[in-house]
């Protein structure tokens, strides 16, 4: 096959990490629990602001606690274990958006097993959307199951429930630190334009950047297949090798982080 005739699919937006500082108060969650190697990971859930006004929305800060050695896995491309999943149960009219994930570290284990993971906290935001019928001065009961994986020198897999009742009333209400700003600052959002170098070369997508001491491409679950992206993944300089598929190479989907000198 003609390399010409092979139809390449351009990438979406590339991400930026951007790092800042995080708090977190729990509430509707056990109180004073930590993690430990016999329970490695302690979840939280912190609605902000504290009560929902009809029609509009609040925040769901929940954070996952991780004993020291353990760690958790990112939503996007891994060679093992899979992401933290949270299911909620919500009452007729409120809506949930989707889970927003910081980014997270790129993990290489004996053997050559790549897999980009988040040790400490993993802290996730959530939007929960109240319907316009939502009653003041009432309290809505909220129940979420979580499931994840956590990996010290094994495999452990937990589920828990929570349940919140958030109340609803007729103006917002604040509580400082605003923890879902703090939360935010630490998910990605898309680079400004021009701020990579990008280009293909055959099946090979390139990405530089004029004074990165590091790159890292983080690969979401919708990226084309890659070559080997343990070799391709992480340097000054990227050269992402593609495996055509159907006449197609890519689509160049996920995550890169910029690391600079100083």
């Amino acid at each position: 096959m003609a390399m010409s005739k092979l139809r390449r699919k351009l990438p979406l937006p590339t991400v930026l990490l951007m790092a800042g500082a995080v708090w977190c108060v729990a509430a509707c969650s056990p109180a004073g629990q930590k993690p430990t190697d016999a329970n490695p990971v302690v979840v939280t859930v912190e609605v902000v602001p504290a009560a929902a006004v009809p029609g509009e929305s609040v925040t769901l800060v929940w954070r996952f606690a991780l004993a020291d050695g353990w760690h958790l896995y990112w939503s996007g491309r891994n060679d093992t274990g899979y992401p933290p999943r949270i299911d909620l149960a919500l009452p007729e009219g409120w809506v949930a958006g989707g889970l927003q994930w910081p980014a997270p570290v790129r993990h290489v284990a004996a053997g050559d097993i790549l897999d980009h993971i988040y040790e400490g906290e993993l802290i996730l935001i959530q939007k929960l959307g109240a319907p316009a019928t939502a009653v003041a001065d009432t309290e809505v009961p909220i129940q979420a199951e979580i499931q994840w994986l956590a990996y010290k020198d094994m495999c452990v897999p937990r589920r828990t429930t929570l349940a919140c009742a958030i109340p609803v009333r007729d103006h917002a209400t604040t509580r400082e630190p605003n923890i879902a700003s703090l939360a935010a600052v630490r998910v990605p959002g898309p680079l400004p334009a021009g701020t990579l170098e990008t280009g293909w070369q055959g099946t090979t997508f390139h990405v530089g950047h004029p004074s990165a001491r590091r790159l890292t491409f983080m690969p979401t679950a919708d990226c084309g297949p890659l070559v080997d992206l343990l070799a391709d993944g992480q340097g000054n300089r990227l050269a992402l090798r593609f495996k055509p598929k159907a006449d197609t190479v890519g689509p160049v989907r996920g995550l890169i982080t910029i690391e600079r000198d100083g």
